[in-house]
Protein backbone atom coordinates (compact mmCIF):
# COMPACT_ATOMS: atom_id res chain seq x y z
CA UNK A 1 0.00 0.00 0.00
CA UNK A 2 2.65 2.38 0.76
CA UNK A 3 4.39 1.81 -2.49
CA UNK A 4 0.92 2.93 -4.48
CA UNK A 5 0.65 5.98 -1.93
CA UNK A 6 4.14 7.10 -2.69
CA UNK A 7 3.41 7.10 -6.38
CA UNK A 8 -0.05 9.43 -6.05
CA UNK A 9 2.29 11.49 -3.93
CA UNK A 10 4.55 11.94 -6.54
CA UNK A 11 2.13 12.38 -9.41
CA UNK A 12 0.33 14.90 -7.69
CA UNK A 13 3.92 16.57 -6.86
CA UNK A 14 4.75 16.23 -10.46
CA UNK A 15 1.52 18.00 -11.49
CA UNK A 16 2.36 20.55 -9.01
CA UNK A 17 5.53 21.10 -10.31
CA UNK A 18 4.24 21.44 -14.16
CA UNK A 19 1.24 24.19 -13.32
CA UNK A 20 4.35 26.30 -11.39
CA UNK A 21 6.28 25.84 -14.43
CA UNK A 22 3.30 26.66 -16.76
CA UNK A 23 2.63 29.73 -14.99
CA UNK A 24 6.26 30.93 -14.61
CA UNK A 25 6.82 30.56 -18.33
CA UNK A 26 3.62 32.84 -18.60
CA UNK A 27 4.67 35.91 -16.19
CA UNK A 28 8.20 35.64 -17.46
CA UNK A 29 8.08 35.37 -21.20
CA UNK A 30 6.44 37.18 -24.33
CA UNK A 31 3.97 35.05 -27.07
CA UNK A 32 3.02 32.28 -24.54
CA UNK A 33 -0.27 31.03 -25.21
CA UNK A 34 -0.54 27.51 -24.47
CA UNK A 35 2.39 24.97 -23.00
CA UNK A 36 2.58 21.14 -23.37
CA UNK A 37 4.44 19.00 -20.86
CA UNK A 38 6.26 15.64 -21.43
CA UNK A 39 5.64 12.62 -19.80
CA UNK A 40 9.41 12.74 -18.74
CA UNK A 41 10.34 14.20 -15.19
CA UNK A 42 13.23 13.88 -12.95
CA UNK A 43 13.23 14.07 -9.35
CA UNK A 44 17.10 15.00 -8.22
CA UNK A 45 17.97 13.98 -4.67
CA UNK A 46 16.92 16.74 -3.05
CA UNK A 47 13.43 17.18 -3.59
CA UNK A 48 13.71 19.08 -6.98
CA UNK A 49 11.55 18.14 -10.30
CA UNK A 50 12.38 18.83 -13.41
CA UNK A 51 9.91 19.29 -16.10
CA UNK A 52 10.44 19.31 -19.90
CA UNK A 53 7.82 20.49 -22.20
CA UNK A 54 7.09 22.80 -25.50
CA UNK A 55 4.97 25.90 -26.09
CA UNK A 56 2.49 27.18 -28.18
CA UNK A 57 1.68 23.48 -30.13
CA UNK A 58 5.25 23.12 -31.74
CA UNK A 59 7.67 20.80 -30.18
CA UNK A 60 10.85 22.51 -31.70
CA UNK A 61 9.86 25.45 -28.54
CA UNK A 62 11.00 22.88 -25.85
CA UNK A 63 11.75 24.19 -22.55
CA UNK A 64 12.41 22.41 -18.75
CA UNK A 65 12.48 23.73 -15.28
CA UNK A 66 13.29 22.81 -11.92
CA UNK A 67 10.76 23.12 -9.49
CA UNK A 68 12.14 23.26 -5.67
CA UNK A 69 8.91 22.12 -4.05
CA UNK A 70 10.98 23.31 -0.45
CA UNK A 71 10.04 26.96 -1.63
CA UNK A 72 7.47 26.88 -4.29
CA UNK A 73 9.38 28.42 -7.04
CA UNK A 74 10.82 27.81 -10.06
CA UNK A 75 14.47 27.38 -9.64
CA UNK A 76 16.27 27.07 -13.09
CA UNK A 77 15.29 27.02 -16.65
CA UNK A 78 15.75 26.92 -20.35
CA UNK A 79 13.69 28.16 -22.74
CA UNK A 80 14.36 30.06 -26.35
CA UNK A 81 11.55 33.11 -25.73
CA UNK A 82 11.84 36.21 -25.81
CA UNK A 83 11.87 37.75 -21.69
CA UNK A 84 9.15 40.53 -20.72
CA UNK A 85 10.51 43.75 -20.50
CA UNK A 86 9.61 43.92 -16.67
CA UNK A 87 11.12 40.30 -15.83
CA UNK A 88 15.24 40.65 -17.94
CA UNK A 89 16.22 42.26 -14.55
CA UNK A 90 14.69 39.39 -12.17
CA UNK A 91 12.03 37.04 -12.60
CA UNK A 92 8.50 38.33 -12.42
CA UNK A 93 6.15 37.16 -9.93
CA UNK A 94 4.03 34.08 -10.91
Amino acid sequence: MKSMNDKNVQAEEIKIAQERMEKFIKANYEGIHNVTFKDKYEIDPMGGIEVFGYYNGDTSNKFDGIYDKANDKIMGHSIDAVSKKECRDKDCDY
